[in-house]
């Protein structure tokens, strides 16, 4: 049998991000415990099943770093700025700008240990990367200082975006948010790393890099018709 623990602040698990990726991993077996201001979870699999687990683990810990952690240094330089749809597309234009070499390390740094703390990965092993991440949220915050409106900010997000691929996502009519990558087929994972649901279909949108948007009517609100016409071109069915 494998085992492992893992340990988060309440700071970087909100909304208990880590606990409910947990639960989605098939076969894995854990147990909760906090104290002083942490998360504990006691992780384990079978023999047959270890090696997948460990390898599910190490994924969604790196994922919260790149996407929940990473997020939450941009925004802490926006000096409390309501995120509005534009602003949510530049963001995550800015949050997953060419972020290959960034995601392997951080994955690189994640799979060399047996037990994992969150906070002394992000604090100790990338403090480099935080610093370019905070760098990132100030570049934001002196863009938005030139007074740009919703359309130039909109402008500024595809500049970001550059070359995309040519897939095209179905966003279902659901309470959930359902995506399908209809080019390759499947569910794409979405990261729910902002309060709002629009924010977080546009983030799927900039991350995945789609071309195109086909939305179901009943699911097509004005608000996020709005924002994903300005960074993709969409289909209504």
């Amino acid at each position: 049998m494998w085992q492992s623990s893992v340990l988060i602040s309440y700071y970087l698990n909100k909304d208990n991000v880590l606990k409910k990726g947990l639960e989605r991993i098939e076969g894995l077996y854990f147990a909760e415990g906090s104290e002083d201001g942490y998360y504990t979870y006691d992780v384990a699999a079978k023999e047959c099943d270890k090696k997948r687990c460990r390898a599910a683990v190490r994924d969604l810990i790196s994922d919260i770093i790149l996407n929940n952690v990473k997020l939450d240094y941009i925004v802490q330089a926006l000096n409390g700025r309501e995120i509005d749809a534009s602003l949510c597309a530049l963001i995550s234009a800015m949050l997953y700008y060419d972020n290959r070499k960034e995601e392997d390390y951080v994955k690189k740094q994640v799979s060399s240990l047996n037990n994992y703390c969150v906070d002394g990965i992000v604090n100790f092993r990338l403090r480099e990367l935080v610093d370019e991440w905070k760098e990132l949220g100030e570049i934001i915050s002196g863009t938005l200082c030139k007074g740009f409106g919703e359309k130039e900010i909109y402008s500024l997000a595809l500049y970001m975006l550059g070359e995309r691929k040519n897939m095209s996502l179905f966003i279902a009519d659901s309470n959930e948010i359902l995506i399908t990558n209809v080019s390759q087929g499947g569910l794409v994972n979405v990261p729910e790393i902002y309060s709002d649901k629009i924010h977080n279909i546009i983030n799927a949108i900039v991350k995945y890099g789609a071309s195109e948007v086909v939305i179901e009517r009943g699911n097509a609100d004005k608000e996020l018709l709005n924002a994903l016409r300005n960074i993709v071109d969409v289909k209504i069915l």
